[in-house]
């Protein structure tokens, strides 16, 4: 539908137009009133436009139709007219700051209510897929004062139908009352036809849905979306746009659902906290394990549109996240989660839990960055130790299994793990020691001793070592032999491993003894 307009003559009123151009100028040149060059075969940014020094990327078009034009106030959601908004499926179209052109979706559009309950002129669409810093697109906050009266006699950053632009001032905020549309509260800013600036402007057919803007601070923000015009019989006429800070509490209800809420342009202050919790057992290489974060707003207003960053070490795999209601975006990718959430009030917190493995053993650096629009952008490092496991030391052989045994000397990978031993190096001694890989039986003056090589951080590494008897070899007759040790001693072989010692105590009966060796990772 096209946009809505009353004219006013003694004679006649009526609603539609069949007007072949859009936002008319005092004194219309392309030069200053035109926002791109080629327009739309071959967009290109006009330096020269009357608004030019403002990021307008944000406000993108219909391929089908190049008059009709969207605002992004979230990196996923546009507003517009209900009256002339553009269907699911449609294409929306922008110039980005570097000068290509991006194409997004409309994914799903939702009417903005009254205060009766109806559908007013407003509504709230979300693109098929959020637009990423990279692509140098910008979404606008809005201007939040505090009353309707502070907003009167606002100059405006107006943007009609192919891509044109012009000026005027905020004159009033009412409710509508054009027949056809549901009431709607309103900006209005009047066209004088006898005199006035070149950039003056009204509405013609094809504008609903563009955005008018003030200027905050250099930062153009957004106050409304185009929606009706009236005629008079003089030539003056009054523009109508659906006024945005009036409904942003029923926005903010519908990008809530998304993890988001309108930006303000004067957004106040508060502060973020951040709480660290590891998991308390060891960090094995391979192995997952949980981190949990807490974010906590100890000002006092709210937080809104919290952002945070994790990132971890290079491949390290990101299995799952969750809070409630935190969204990853776009989704959990390589070694770096970008998270959002709407808002966190005044006094309360947030959880957010990650599951992750890192599969190298080492120190590594866990980096944390969080903001939101009432906090800047804080930095926090910590430091993840995690140990090697029998996953990363196995990492790189043709078997991996514990029953593996590349370098055919006949131990199995297990037992060249627990050991001491290298996988992919046939030898009967430790790695780079002299040292027997394989438990040994001695016997000197009556004095028995079984001696055997362990990882000094055995228990970090979820290994056991037992020594059990039996006195007939049979499967199952091996039984725990702790009672028949008379002394235990233990030296150090290196910074990784021990050589464990037990005296056996002399108990008459002819036994066997071996090292069990138990992995529990």
């Amino acid at each position: 539908m096209s946009l809505r307009y009353i004219v006013l003559f003694l004679t006649c009123a009526s609603l539609g137009s069949s007007v072949s151009h859009a936002l008319v100028m005092r004194s219309f040149d392309a030069t200053q009133h035109s926002r791109f060059l080629n327009f739309p075969s071959n967009p290109s940014s006009n330096s020269q436009f009357i608004h030019a020094a403002y990021n307008l990327t944000g406000v993108g078009w219909h391929i089908g139709n190049t008059r009709r034009q969207l605002t992004m106030v979230s990196p996923l959601h546009f507003v517009g007219a209900n009256h002339y908004k553009p269907g699911v499926g449609a294409t929306i179209r922008f110039l980005s700051s570097d000068g290509s052109i991006h194409n997004f979706t409309v994914a799903s559009q939702t009417a903005i209510t009254n205060d009766s309950g109806q559908s007013s002129d407003l509504f709230i669409g979300t693109l098929n897929t959020p637009i990423k810093d990279s692509d140098g697109i910008r979404y606008y906050p809005y201007l939040n004062l505090t009353n309707d009266r502070r907003y009167l006699n606002n100059p405006l950053i107006v943007l009609g139908g192919t891509t044109r632009g012009g000026q005027g001032t905020i004159s009033s905020i009412e409710n509508s009352v054009i027949s056809g549309l549901n009431t709607t509260r309103v900006l209005k800013f009047p066209y004088t036809a006898a005199s006035g600036d070149d950039a003056d402007c009204y509405f013609e057919n094809g504008d609903s849905g563009s955005p008018v803007f003030v200027d905050h601070d250099n930062v153009a923000a957004i106050v409304g979306t185009n929606s009706y015009v009236a005629t008079y019989t003089n030539g003056n006429r009054d523009n109508y746009s659906n006024f945005i800070p009036y409904y942003v509490d029923k926005l903010n209800i519908v990008m809530e659902a998304d993890g988001y809420r309108m930006s303000k342009v004067i957004p106040g202050n508060t502060n973020l906290t951040l709480s660290y919790t590891l998991p308390s057992s060891t960090i094995r290489a391979g192995h997952g394990f949980d981190i949990q974060l807490n974010l906590e707003n100890t000002g006092n207003t709210i937080s809104e549109n919290i952002r945070l960053t994790n990132t971890f070490p290079t491949n390290t795999e990101i299995t799952g996240t969750s809070g409630a209601p935190w969204f990853d975006q776009p989704s959990i990718a390589g070694s770096t989660i970008s998270s959002r959430k709407a808002l966190i009030n005044s006094g309360s917190d947030s959880d957010y839990l990650m599951t992750l493995t890192i599969p190298d053993p080492g120190s590594h650096t866990h980096s944390i960055t969080f903001s939101s629009d009432q906090s800047t952008s804080t930095t926090q490092n910590y430091t993840l130790n995690v140990i090697e496991s029998f996953i990363s030391w196995s990492d790189g052989l043709t078997d991996k299994s514990s029953s593996g045994d590349d370098d055919h000397d006949g131990i199995t990978n297990l037992l060249e793990y627990a050991f001491g031993g290298d996988p992919k190096a046939s030898s009967q001694f430790v790695e780079g020691e002299t040292t027997h890989l394989l438990p040994q039986y001695s016997e000197n003056g009556g004095i028995h001793t079984i001696s055997y090589v362990r990882r000094k951080d055995y228990a970090q590494r979820a290994l056991s070592y037992n020594l059990t008897s039996s006195t007939s070899l049979t499967n199952g007759s091996f039984s725990d032999a702790s009672t028949l040790l008379s002394e235990t001693n233990t030296t150090s072989i290196n910074d990784d491993l021990e050589l464990v010692s037990y005296t056996l105590s002399k108990s008459g009966t002819k036994r066997f003894f071996r090292i069990e060796v138990t992995l529990n990772e």
